[in-house]
């Protein structure tokens, strides 16, 4: 016979004449709905706000300042995981106005607006009995933060100025300055729901998360997933990456014996997630392999041709190497290039002849860049 293990429980199982299921079995039930951010199952729910709302801001229980040392809650719904006890569901049903101590005499202050649990069961003393507030925990003059919060974004202790125990998860920094201005930070992270896309709110920056988690950042619009190496891989963009350039000079020169560097003016495609200087060279802003075509047409025939390179012409420094053309009018140079953000880039046209013009009447000299894929 095999042996076998009794399990801890289900949900609305009640003993014969009970009526309700306790809290912890509620708890178990929101540990299927939230995502573990621990190694070992029910062990640590990732901890913050639940986005319900927004495209650029997402506004659950987002905390701004209204006027002076006054600030306001938004409404929303926040998660906290307590060891052994599972996650702790709190909601702000309407906004609330919260409002800091008076300003500090001789150096600024670091307050935290948390939204904080206190469950009777396990200690806890609310100092007014509600089991889940709104709350500023007060800082002293020219020290860093009252309170921390762990990796799950949990602050599981409080200083002797904010008694009661209780867990708490942080919504936003208040430094006030000594002639009472606050100076806000936001620090909401988002929680997870396994099989959905997390949005990544202001405190977010961990890396955690199983494979195949999506997360989502409205700041720069980018979808990624969790790979079976342990990163994030962007796979999909707001917007295609890139752009078309051309040069509307009537005869634009071509220098003899040497490089010219060209110029492409006049926005064909308007670009996204490139940085142009308006004449001759672009700044990567995301890490990628990208599509490049530069062409141009000369008007008298020349050995030379066309090179993706730095701002300064080397041969070293060319992404994509010179393409040569003998005798010819028409130019070109195309393929795929692996850049990094923030590197500089340029085209050149070598001319191994005499001086000659571009000729734009007949074609505009262009450039297309659009990204591909992001970096491996």
């Amino acid at each position: 016979m095999p042996t076998n293990a009794a399990a801890t429980g289900f949900w609305t199982a009640m003993p014969s004449g009970s009526r309700v299921n306790n809290a912890r079995q509620g708890r178990a039930l929101l540990q299927a709905i939230y995502a573990n951010n621990d190694a070992t199952p029910l062990n640590g729910v990732r901890s913050g706000v639940v986005v319900t709302t927004g495209l650029t801001v997402m506004s659950d229980l987002l905390v701004q300042v209204t006027a002076g040392l006054t600030m306001s809650v938004a409404p929303g719904i926040g998660i906290a995981h307590r060891s052994g006890q599972g996650p702790y569901q709190g909601w702000l049903l309407s906004s609330a106005s919260i409002t800091c101590d008076a300003a500090p005499v001789s150096s600024a202050r670091n307050d935290i607006v948390v939204m904080r649990w206190y469950d009777s069961s396990q200690g806890d003393t609310s100092p007014t009995g509600d089991p889940c507030r709104i709350e500023i925990i007060t800082g002293t003059p020219g020290a860093g933060d009252p309170v921390t919060w762990n990796s799950l974004g949990v602050i599981t202790s409080f200083p002797a100025s904010a008694p009661g125990g209780g867990i708490g998860i942080p919504l936003a920094r208040a430094q006030v300055s000594t002639t009472g201005v606050i100076t806000l930070t936001r620090l909401r992270k988002s929680v997870g729901i396994p099989g959905a896309t997390r949005v990544l709110l202001e405190g977010d920056s961990d890396s955690s998360g199983r494979v195949g988690d999506q997360r989502y950042n409205p700041a720069t619009d980018v979808y990624e997933v969790k790979s079976s190496d342990g990163t994030w891989q962007k796979i999909r963009y707001g917007a295609d990456v890139g752009g078309e350039w051309r040069d509307a000079r009537t005869t634009p020169a071509l220098a003899a014996t040497g490089p010219t560097k060209l110029q492409f003016a006049t926005v064909a495609t308007p670009p996204y997630g490139l940085t142009f200087n308006g004449t001759d060279t672009w700044t990567v802003q995301s890490d990628g392999v990208y599509n490049v075509l530069c062409q141009l047409r000369s008007t008298a025939a020349v050995n030379g041709g066309i090179a993706m390179g730095a701002t300064t012409y080397a041969d070293a420094t060319h992404i994509i190497p010179f393409n040569a053309f003998t005798a010819g009018t028409d130019y070109g140079v195309s393929g795929p290039a692996k850049l990094t953000a923030g590197q500089q880039f340029c085209f050149w046209f070598y001319n191994n002849g005499s001086a000659t013009t571009i000729n734009n009447a007949l074609r505009n000299a262009r450039a297309n860049i659009w990204k591909q894929q992001a970096a491996a």
